[in-house]
């Protein structure tokens, strides 16, 4: 099912714009840093990150900063709509088409048109979900079931997932010509666990929003709490912290001060003591790697020289972390732009 919302001027639309995105992590700023870049390339942007990092809150970001911010926003998940029902949402249907469309109905492509469409969980869209996307997003067109008439439609697409897309191009389940339609622009979203201090900001962020809401002011966590926060390895990210804030103030009953005890379950410390060390490992690991294929403009043997590695070493490195396909379109990075066939060393890859 589809949600469609309009960008309207003024402060509505600045709620769902970069002023939403709250958090000062230095990941996180940079991604706040590169959106308003991206917004104005027109683009397609392929979002990537674990469920619950706020995939559609930045999609909806790019959409507001963008020249078609006054246009729909139209989001749907892909993993929702059965493969008799495709091409009906894709592009709608006339009247009389099949039994029971008793009137016209607009499709997903019309109804964002000069806007944007957010493709959530496209992972998980099947094999002739692919196939008919691909054929929109080539020919820019749109037909409704049971018409004969094909209309033009100018739609900005921004996808989102939390699968490795290169893995299921490999293994034959994501089309690699849909991939590279999708990822012209890639921005990779990280976990809560990895952005620090952002945890106790945005822990006060949804304690102030509940407490509005029940008509109190914002409590205050306590540093036991604190501590506790911080130190919890977050699986379900930013809509796990939210939840819980929201069960604090509007379950528990806190008021003032926020404990432990008003958390609706235990934070497992003893998972992010475990595991922190190997996933801040990772995470610089990962942040060189791009930082040097930034400065090379993607010149993949100029970026393993400067590592220290060999270009079959990179290679490997870029493969666990999910930074190939072996044919990448334009990926722009958080600290610049990385243009395929860019720059005087374009064939050495």
């Amino acid at each position: 099912m589809e949600r469609v919302t309009h960008g309207p001027s003024g402060g509505a639309a600045a709620v769902e714009g970069l002023e939403a995105l709250v958090g000062e992590s230095a990941a996180w700023r940079e991604l706040k840093q590169a959106l308003p870049r991206i917004a104005g390339s027109e683009l397609p942007v392929l979002l990537l990150g674990e469920t619950g990092t706020g995939k559609e809150l930045v999609a909806r970001a790019l959409h507001v900063a963008s020249r078609r911010a006054r246009a729909a926003f139209v989001a749907h998940n892909c993993g929702a709509t059965p493969d008799s029902l495709i091409e009906s949402e894709l592009f709608g249907h006339a009247r009389g088409a099949f039994t029971g469309a008793v009137g016209e109905r607009p499709g997903l492509f019309e109804a964002a048109d000069q806007g944007t469409l957010f493709l959530d969980e496209i992972g998980d869209a099947s094999a002739l979900l692919q196939m008919k996307l691909l054929r929109a997003l080539q020919e820019g067109e749109s037909r409704r079931v049971g018409d004969t008439r094909t209309r033009r439609v100018d739609v900005r697409v921004i996808a989102a997932t939390h699968h490795r897309l290169d893995e299921a191009v490999r293994e034959g389940r994501f089309r690699a010509d849909l991939l590279y339609r999708l990822n012209a622009v890639t921005l990779r979203l990280p976990p809560l666990r990895e952005r620090g201090s952002d945890i106790l900001q945005l822990a006060r962020h949804f304690l102030h929003r509940a407490a509005v809401s029940c008509g109190g002011g914002p409590p205050r966590v306590t540093p036991e709490l604190a501590s506790r926060l911080m130190r919890h390895l977050w699986p379900g990210n930013v809509r796990e912290l939210a939840n819980g804030c929201a069960y604090a103030v509007r379950v528990a009953g806190a008021r003032e001060m926020v404990e432990p005890g008003h958390w609706p379950h235990g934070l497992d410390e003893r998972a992010k003591e475990a595991h922190g060390l190997h996933a801040e490992t990772r995470a610089l690991e990962e942040r060189r790697l791009r930082e040097a294929l930034a400065r090379t403009r993607g010149n993949k043997s100029r970026a393993a020289r400067a590592l220290g590695l060999s270009r079959q070493g990179l290679l490997k490195k870029l493969r666990r972390y999910g930074m190939t396909p072996e044919a990448e379109a334009a990926d722009v990075t958080l600290d610049g732009l990385a243009c395929e066939g860019a720059g005087p060393d374009a064939g050495e890859r």
